[in-house]
């Protein structure tokens, strides 16, 4: 994914954080946002990026960049899904 620079409204960090609690605040994250925001979801490498990954495409919300933390990833995600459409 391209590394540009994005205006992120919130961030939620879940490092740390057991699966599948850490997809499900991530998800309940990115509801409450608005149309017009994003967030970043800062997740551990490794499983969890996998299944926190694979848990907001589920939903139907859009992955617009990551980029690599020292042992962790950094998600920006829109609310919007990949057809234009708020959930």
């Amino acid at each position: 994914m391209s590394r540009q620079n994005y205006l992120v409204s919130k961030s939620i960090d879940v490092r740390g954080v057991s699966c599948p609690v850490n997809a499900v605040r991530a998800k309940q994250a990115i509801a409450a946002l608005s149309d017009d925001e994003l967030i970043e979801v800062i997740v551990d490498a490794g499983e969890s990026l996998i299944r926190v990954v694979r848990s907001i495409n589920d939903a139907g919300f859009k992955i617009i960049t990551s980029h690599p933390l020292e042992n962790a990833v950094a998600i920006v995600v829109s609310r919007v899904n990949t057809a234009g459409r708020p959930q």
